[in-house]
């Protein structure tokens, strides 16, 4: 059973790894990001729900925005790694 898990944990944090290296591609490709209007803004957009949402709200303060790519690109990497990391230990714990 435990080999099953670290499976599944492996293909979890290869998508996740895969989503970030297409969505860095992108952005590097064309340059930024701009304003939804450029070539690859909603494929970015797409790549980092829902945690692109989380910048596009209105309430974000403007002394916190670190880059379009930390927030856009970054930001969603690391939730979802958190994410992960907290139901892997949630999980371990339990079983």
């Amino acid at each position: 059973m435990p080999t099953q898990r670290r499976t599944v944990l492996a293909i979890i944090l290869a998508v996740i790894l895969a989503v970030f290296a297409v969505s860095s591609i992108l952005f590097l490709v064309q340059g930024g990001v701009g304003g939804g209007h450029a070539r690859f803004d909603q494929a970015i957009a797409l790549l980092g729900l829902p945690w692109v949402l989380l910048v596009a709200a209105t309430w974000w303060p403007e002394s916190l925005w670190l880059g379009d790519y930390a927030m856009i690109v970054l930001l969603p990497l690391v939730c979802n790694l958190a994410v992960v990391f907290v139901l892997w230990r949630l999980l371990t714990r339990r079983g």
